[in-house]
C-alpha cells in the first residue's frame, strides 16, 4: 500500500489547510494510498503545543513588534535558540517509531519546525525517505533551510532567486505554489454565488482576518459601514466567536452579512468585488487564485510584511497605512478600470489554483 506522511503545526489554519489540500488530492487520485497528518507540537507534547502556540498568538496580538524583531534577527542569521535541535533530541525515538510503523514513501512538511526536526532525525537514523518542505509564505526564511530536505516546494518563481543565497541547488526546488483546496481551482459565476449566499447584486467587499479572525476587522467594518459609497459588506470572522457576536450587533448605513468559520471561502470570494484582509501566506494564495483585488491594512511584522512586499511588487494589492485612507483608496480602485484589469491579469499570471494537483504529480513519482 502507498503511504504519505504529513507534518503540520496548528498555528493559525494555513499550514493545516495546505497539508489537507495535498492529502485530499492524493486520496482523490490514489484511493489506495494511505495518508496521515501529524500536528507536530501536539504530537510531541500537548502542553508544549499550548505554550508555543499561545506564546506566538499572544505576541502577535499584544506586541507584534517583538515578533517582527525576532523574525528579522533570525532572517539575518541569528536563531537565538535552535529549537529544532532541542526538540529532535526529545522526540527522536518517538518520531522514529512513528515513521517506522507508518512506513511512508514520502514525508511532506507544511511548517518549518517539523521540516527542521525531521531533517536532523533523518540524518541521525540514516533514513532514506524523501523529505519535502512546502513553503507557505512568499519569502524564504532560514528556518526552512536544512541539509537533509530533498525538495523545496516554492510558492512563486521569485523565491527561486532568493533561495540561491542559501546554496540550495535548483534540482532541489520546484514551484507549484502554496497548496490550495479544490474549490479554489473552480471557475465560479459571481451572480450565481451571490444568489447562493443570499447577497444583493451590488458592489461587494469581503473582510476577513484568516482562520483566527485577526486584525482590525471591527474598525474596518465600522469604517466601511458608514462610508459615503454604497457597499455590501461580507465579513468572515473565522474561529473568533467574540468578533462574530460583536459584528452581529453592529448597526451601519451599508448592508453587512457576517459568517463565522466556513468551508466555502472560495464561493464567498467569487461573490465579492474585492477583499480587505491580512496577507497570510495561504490567504494570499487563495486570493490570487480567485483574481480578487486585495486591500491590506496594517500587516503584521515578519511573514505578512514579506507577503505584502511580494503583492505590491507584482501590482495585485494596495496597502492602507491609516484607517482614514481606507474609503478613499477603495473609491480609487472602483473608479480605476485599468488598475482593476491589471490586477486580474497579474493575479492570473502568478496565481496557482492547481497547486495541490501539481505537487501530487511530483509525489506520484515517489510512491509508484
Amino acid at each position: 500500500m502507498k503511504r504519505i506522511l504529513f507534518f503540520s503545526v496548528s498555528i493559525g489554519s494555513g499550514h493545516d489547510l495546505a497539508a489537507e489540500a495535498v492529502a485530499r488530492e492524493v486520496m482523490v487520485r490514489f484511493p489506495d494510498c494511505r495518508t496521515m497528518t501529524v500536528d507536530t507540537f501536539k504530537y510531541i507534547n500537548p502542553v508544549l503545543n499550548k505554550v508555543i502556540a499561545g506564546s506566538y498568538m499572544e505576541s502577535l496580538k499584544f506586541n507584534p513588534k517583538i515578533w517582527g524583531y525576532l523574525y528579522n534577527q533570525a532572517e539575518a542569521g541569528d536563531k537565538f535558540i535552535d529549537l529544532n535541535q532541542i526538540l529532535s533530541k526529545l522526540v527522536s525515538l518517538k518520531m522514529e517509531k512513528l515513521i517506522k510503523e507508518f512506513d511512508p514513501q514520502a514525508i511532506v512538511c507544511t511548517h518549518a519546525f517539523p521540516a527542521g526536526i525531521l531533517s536532523i532525525i533523518k540524518a541521525k537514523y540514516g533514513l532514506r525517505i524523501p523529505l519535502i518542505a512546502v513553503m507557505t509564505d512568499y519569502t524564504i526564511h532560514p528556518f526552512w533551510v536544512h541539509e537533509n530536505i530533498d525538495m523545496y516546494v516554492l510558492p512563486c518563481d521569485e523565491i527561486k532567486y532568493q533561495i540561491r543565497e542559501y546554496h540550495i541547488s535548483e534540482q532541489k526546488t520546484m514551484c507549484t505554489g502554496i497548496p490550495l483546496r479544490p474549490q479554489f481551482a473552480q471557475k465560479m459565476n459571481q451572480e450565481e454565488m451571490r444568489k447562493k449566499l443570499g447577497l444583493e447584486p451590488e458592489i461587494t467587499v469581503l473582510v476577513m482576518g484568516g482562520g483566527l479572525g485577526m486584525g482590525e476587522i471591527e474598525e474596518i467594518i465600522n469604517t466601511l459601514g458608514n462610508a459615503d459609497i454604497k457597499l455590501q459588506i461580507v465579513a468572515l470572522t473565522g474561529k473568533n466567536g467574540k468578533l462574530l457576536n460583536a459584528l452581529q450587533l453592529l448597526t451601519t448605513e451599508n448592508r453587512i452579512k457576517v459568517f463565522g468559520y466556513i468551508d466555502n471561502v472560495a464561493e464567498v470570494m467569487a461573490a465579492s468585488d474585492f477583499i480587505i484582509t491580512k496577507p497570510g501566506g495561504l490567504t494570499t494564495a487563495e486570493v490570487l487564485a480567485q483574481q480578487l483585488p486585495m486591500v491590506i491594512v496594517n500587516p503584521l511584522p515578519g511573514q505578512e510584511d514579506r507577503n505584502t512586499e511580494f503583492l505590491l511588487n507584482n501590482g495585485v494589492a494596495v496597502k492602507v497605512r491609516k484607517m482614514q485612507n481606507l474609503v478613499p483608496q477603495i473609491k480609487n480602485l472602483l473608479n480605476n478600470k485599468i488598475r482593476l484589469r491589471q490586477i486580474k491579469e497579474m493575479s492570473a499570471l502568478i496565481g496557482r489554483p492547481d497547486s495541490a494537483s501539481r505537487l501530487v504529480d511530483y509525489l506520484e513519482t515517489l510512491i509508484i
